[in-house]
């Protein structure tokens, strides 16, 4: 049967008014289901977790901004406007370049400090995503080089800080290290860095293996004898003191975790630091050389490290019927951590009790009730406590993970090492570790040791 053009025009005006009318039942589906999903976000609190992801967010995004607008274009300044960034506490040295035969005269020259603007905040606010200086180097969108003659302007800071003393106005100063870390390596000393930081984020700053410092230290080698004496603490303090240039009123103290090859050189941070407590962070023979080949034997950082052995140490292997270019990569290991070892024990004994030997084992409770409170002298808050206890209960390299959590693997360590890392732990490790554990329970109480089993 043929339709007429007007029941085709109904036919087709009816069919439009239902698809608009199922249109319209979806939409008010659609807003029911949104009701119901915030309804029950807020009954359960996620909601509060949602708002706070997207505060997160928005002050990411502010401070990009922030960071864009307020990038600058070193190649634009002169010099003279790139010392009073130094001065004004607005940039931060993130590395030095020395030339070793500047160092050798009366004043020493040739060296140079790079500088940039760091955003500390990424650091201060989780320390575990941003374990090492590396990464906040990385992800610091300010950070963009420029040098500058390192003697030329710690002259000229020191000299401003000279003059602006008695300035109540001047928001610019340098804060003297109130501690250092140093470490076996991969034995809790980045999550002993991390409390630091957690535990007053405003007011502390910590140096998580940054290179200046273990830069200085070694310039003159390994005693520091390849330079006039006193060069290398002279320089390790320059660079110390540009470090801890700030312009934030909250910045109290300042903290540096040294890499772990800088327990070699503790007598030029003792000669240049004479009154700066430090600790050592060491962990029990075969969990640490468990934790060196975490990656795998070859490629453990450990076993490329073994340099300046003395000679007793090779003629010792000598008497035990040991060949030192024959040592397998487990041997080198475990002899390159005794030789960690010796140099923070021996340096326990040269600086006046100032050093303190702290076992991974509980690390963050000691660290709670001893060592920050009375060997760094700062006063543990039941907040602060918190915030160490919140921050030690995740892995403290986490950077992508920022929240995974930590698990306790010593006692599987101990269940998967082999027969050959038992040995090598045993005859390189154990001897040093025993002397640590003993000092390490010591107290001291006006220069008197005293044993807490007395």
């Amino acid at each position: 049967m043929m339709l007429s053009k007007t029941n085709k025009k109904n036919i087709k005006g009816n069919s439009g008014k239902a698809r608009r009318t199922r249109e319209l039942n979806k939409l008010v589906i659609v807003f029911a289901i949104c009701i119901i999903t915030i309804a029950v976000y807020e009954l359960t609190g996620m909601g509060d977790n949602n708002r706070e992801s997207q505060r997160k967010k928005n002050s990411l995004r502010k401070a990009a901004t922030h960071h864009r607008l307020d990038a600058i274009d070193y190649r634009t300044l002169s010099q003279a406007q790139r010392m009073d960034l130094v001065l004004e506490g607005k940039v931060h040295l993130k590395d030095v370049k020395i030339s070793i035969a500047g160092l050798q005269e009366d004043q020493y020259h040739g060296v140079k400090g790079v500088f940039c603007k760091l955003d500390w905040e990424l650091h201060k606010s989780n320390p575990s995503a941003y374990p090492m200086f590396r990464d906040l180097v990385m992800h610091s969108p300010t950070c963009e080089d420029f040098e500058l003659d390192l003697k030329l302007i710690v002259d000229a800071v020191r000299n401003y800080d000279d003059a602006q003393e008695a300035n109540s106005e001047n928001t610019a100063y340098t804060m003297q290290p109130a501690g250092f870390v140093f470490h076996e390596s991969r034995c809790g000393s980045t999550l002993a860095a991390n409390s630091l930081a957690a535990m007053n984020p405003e007011a502390h700053r910590v140096y998580s293996e940054s290179p200046p410092p273990m830069s200085a230290a070694r310039a003159c080698g390994l005693d520091g004898k390849e330079c006039p004496d006193g060069r290398a603490a002279e320089l390790l303090r320059d660079v110390i003191y540009l470090m801890g240039r700030t312009n934030d009123v909250n910045e109290e103290r300042l903290f540096f975790k040294i890499q772990s090859m800088g327990t070699k050189y503790l007598p030029i941070f003792n000669e240049a630091f004479p009154d700066t407590p430090w600790i050592f962070v060491y962990r029990e023979p075969v969990q640490i050389m468990m934790s060196q080949f975490n990656q795998g034997v070859e490629r453990a950082n450990c076993v490329h490290q073994l340099r300046d052995v003395p000679q007793y140490r090779i003629d010792a292997l000598k008497d035990d019927m040991k060949d030192f270019e024959l040592l397998t990569p487990v041997e080198k290991c475990a002899m390159h951590l005794s030789l960690l070892c010796e140099s923070a024990f021996q340096g326990l004994f040269e600086s006046s009790m100032l050093g303190r030997p702290v076992n991974y084992e509980n690390l963050v409770q000691n660290l709670i009730a001893h060592v920050i409170p009375d060997h760094f002298k700062v006063t543990m808050t039941d907040e602060r406590r918190d915030n160490i206890l919140k921050v030690g209960s995740q892995y403290s390299k986490g950077r992508g993970n920022r929240h995974k959590e930590w698990k306790e693997d010593s006692k599987e360590k101990e269940r998967l090492a082999t027969p050959e890392i038992r040995d090598a732990s045993e005859y390189f490790l154990q001897e040093i570790y025993r002397k640590m554990e003993e000092e390490s329970k010591n107290e001291y109480y006006g220069g008197v040791v005293v044993n807490e089993n007395d």
